[in-house]
């Protein structure tokens, strides 16, 4: 048992020291004085920043300012915007990609309009996937950072070309299907479905569904250029009115 008396009375002689000093600063602080020991706060200059001299006004960045409730909301609904946008872009790959490889497979002349559908949804999805996964690897990098003011024009400007290329190719293939039905065949005789210069029964089909699936696509990138139009707006008056403050404070200086 001798073995733990040592540690016992080391443990009971701190113990005893840091009361003794915690009665001995009440008391000085009691009397309105310093204790003894008092040592003050010390600030080495290697924490100021490279050539501060007394005097200097010095310029601290503010922390991060934390997004509001209707913030957060919004932005949570347009990341599922974007969402949307890079499943619905795949989508059209997905149906137009099929007659695509058909003709390359039957060493078919590739149809220039499918060929557009294909470049027109795989700029949408890529450009929806970076808008995906950027916000948060900034977020991760620098909290509460984002798209400056900036990059907000040619961000509107690629989200409007996008939002056209959507409204081109519905006008192709809206004129080419809507109201358009595939002939069925009756008679034994007679083919399932009966052809004709646009396709096939599955074809035509496949068409009609494909269009309606471009005009969401259509109304998603309006959505999100809108939004991207709205915050540079905003960014511009902010800016505005913030240089505005500046030049009349100078002047009352």
């Amino acid at each position: 048992m001798s073995f733990l008396a040592v540690p016992l009375f080391k443990l009971g002689l701190s113990q005893a020291k840091k009361y003794k000093a915690k009665k001995d600063l009440q008391k000085y602080q009691n009397a309105g004085v310093y204790s003894p020991n008092y040592q003050p706060e010390q600030h080495p200059m290697s924490g100021y920043p490279a050539g501060a001299t007394p005097g200097t006004t010095i310029h601290f960045e503010s922390p991060p300012k934390e997004q509001t409730k209707s913030e957060k909301l919004t932005f949570m609904l347009f990341s599922t915007v974007r969402f949307l946008q890079f499943v619905f872009g795949l989508t059209v790959i997905g149906l137009y990609g099929r007659d695509v490889h058909h003709d390359h497979s039957d060493k078919h002349v590739w149809h220039s309009k499918w060929v557009y559908a294909l470049v027109t949804a795989f700029l949408a999805t890529v450009t929806a996937a970076i808008h995906l996964i950027l916000p948060f690897v900034m977020r991760k990098a620098k909290p509460g950072a984002g798209p400056g003011p900036a990059l907000l024009l040619p961000q509107f400007a690629w989200e409007f070309i996008v939002t056209v290329l959507w409204l081109t190719l519905f006008g192709i293939f809206g004129k080419m299907y809507i109201g358009v039905h595939p002939v069925e065949g009756t008679g034994a005789k007679v083919d399932h479905a009966a052809t004709s210069e646009l396709g096939d029964a599955s074809k035509i089909n496949r068409m009609r569904h494909a269009v309606w699936v471009d005009v969401i696509n259509l109304v998603f990138w309006i959505m999100t250029a809108s939004w991207v139009l709205v915050r540079w707006l905003k960014s511009r008056r902010s800016a505005a009115s913030e240089a505005g403050f500046d030049a009349e404070k100078g002047e009352q200086i």
